[in-house]
């Protein structure tokens, strides 16, 4: 079991170091308002999967764990859970400037920076009754189970959710495609795992076998980074027609070609693989206008195709 348990931590933190690695990455290429927070989400959420290890590790010793460690590092790793949702609640922040698009209100986001408001509080309440528990307060003892338990689990939960639907929402404006897919996917990995944390508070309710150490937040986090690492691949990856990836457009090229707003726009759409007519569907226009402004970026840019419209873009 310990075997086991120690090869899902490896895993846990391999994929962790690459997904923040991808994350840095993206933050280096790409130009976009909720990668910083990301990152910060990123790490934050690694340091509180090293604290598991350390805990695990500290009370698998003959000795066992000392009580004033025990307290330090449930202190700590509170700390880290309402750092991970005051994360959340930027991000959605971030997120509030897009415009609502196919019946999605706003009010999600709003509601999401409540819900991980609520946790943040729940998370400070929790180091407040662990602090008086570990004073001798039977109270804060008695406190800290049953209805409270299942309270953060369900709001927990709830918050996760609304993260996700609002993720999967429309992307602020000015944001490049690859961050928008890279939303997409991150909500709909919050969607699938929001209804497990009622599952294991149910397991753990009910004295069922649960693997010791491991938790639906460890497998939340080994997809997460999995997302992560796949927008990294996306960002060096050419498409199936041997067109290079192309997010933005730098500004040093803009000026020195005299691109347009609608140029510029283009030649990441261009970079995506799409056709003309998908393109003339993204952006709302007509294929044959579409056609007029690839031929001036083919003039401006002294290209003779698609690839190399991108490599003489991006150099």
């Amino acid at each position: 079991m310990q075997d086991l348990l120690l090869g899902f931590y490896i895993l846990f933190f391999a994929t962790g170091f690459m997904g923040w690695a991808a994350m840095f990455v993206l933050s280096l290429r790409v130009r976009s308002a909720v990668l910083k927070p990301l990152l910060w989400f990123q790490s934050i959420y690694m340091l509180g999967m090293g604290l598991v290890v350390i805990y695990l590790y500290l009370q698998s010793r003959p000795e066992g764990l000392a009580p004033a460690a025990a307290l330090g590092i449930g202190l700590v790793s509170a700390a880290v859970n309402a750092a991970v949702y005051v994360c959340a609640y930027v991000i959605l922040g971030r997120l509030a400037g897009a415009e609502p698009k196919r019946g999605r209100p706003r009010a999600t986001i709003r509601i999401g920076q409540a819900l991980a408001l609520a946790v943040v509080a729940k998370s400070v309440l929790n180091m407040a009754l662990a602090a008086a528990a570990a004073a001798g307060s039977a109270w804060a003892l008695a406190s800290r189970g049953g209805a409270w338990s299942l309270a953060g689990y369900v709001v927990s939960g709830l918050a996760i959710a609304a993260f996700g639907v609002a993720a999967r929402g429309p992307a602020p404006e000015g944001e490049p495609p690859i961050m928008r897919s890279l939303l997409e996917a991150y909500g709909l990995c919050a969607l699938g795992f929001a209804p497990l944390a009622i599952v294991e508070y149910l397991v753990e309710s009910s004295g069922l076998t649960w693997l010791p150490g491991l938790s639906t937040d460890h497998l939340f986090f080994l997809a997460w980074n999995l997302v992560s690492m796949g927008a990294a691949v996306r960002l060096f990856k050419p498409d199936d027609a041997g067109i290079p990836a192309l997010d933005v457009v730098p500004a040093e090229r803009v000026t020195a070609l005299g691109l347009s707003a609608r140029e510029t726009e283009m030649a990441v759409l261009i970079a995506r693989g799409l056709a003309n007519k998908e393109i003339a569907a993204e952006l709302g226009i007509s294929p044959a206008t579409v056609r007029t402004h690839i031929y001036n970026l083919y003039q401006k840019a002294g290209a003779r195709s698609r690839v190399e419209l991108i490599n003489k873009l991006r150099s």
